[in-house]
């Protein structure tokens, strides 16, 4: 099998540590931004989650509340979870393939978990469906706020603010 020629684009996603990134420069240097993303994302979801609760709270919503927390949980270890899967799995080494595989397995392995965890909460007596969906949904909408703002801010430092920049990068290969 022939090795892609495709340039990097300045990802470190599959990289070994230490490893050098897009156009020779040194990993740490231009990847600092998406390093810090995931934990953004998981301090913004906190802060929203907590100021739901306690908007609900105030305005006498209790069941709301309860389920937008129990909802915003679900989310959150959810992206933490196939965080974790894919960090451990996506890695360089001779068994790329099986791990590939493996990824995949785990992460379909989630879906019935999910569908647990849900019917346990949908059974409830104090089930109160647009306080779950409202928390449950907060953790994509804030992945997508935050992803639209790195790319802004990546773009911003370029000199191009497009919203169409990343689709003119050259893409890698990953077979």
């Amino acid at each position: 099998m022939a090795q892609s020629t495709e340039q990097d684009g300045g990802t470190s996603v599959g990289n070994a540590p230490g490893a050098e990134t897009g156009a020779g420069a040194p990993s740490g240097s231009g990847d600092e931004p998406l390093r810090r993303f995931l934990p953004r994302v998981y301090r913004i979801n906190a802060v929203l989650t907590i100021a739901g609760v306690i908007a609900a709270r105030v305005a006498g919503a209790d069941l709301f509340a309860v389920n937008f927390f129990v909802g915003s949980l679900i989310g959150l270890s959810m992206l933490y979870i196939t965080a974790w899967l894919v960090r451990r799995y996506v890695t360089p080494s001779e068994h790329v393939k099986r791990n590939r595989n493996r990824l995949f397995l785990l992460l379909m392995a989630k879906l019935p978990l999910l569908g647990i965890v849900l019917f346990l909460v949908t059974s409830g007596d104090w089930f109160h469906p647009v306080g779950l969906l409202s928390g449950v949904s907060m953790t994509p909408l804030t992945l997508t706020l935050c992803g639209l703002s790195l790319l802004m801010r990546q773009d911003a430092g370029n000199g191009r603010i497009d919203w169409t920049a990343a689709l003119n990068k050259p893409k890698r290969s990953y077979r």
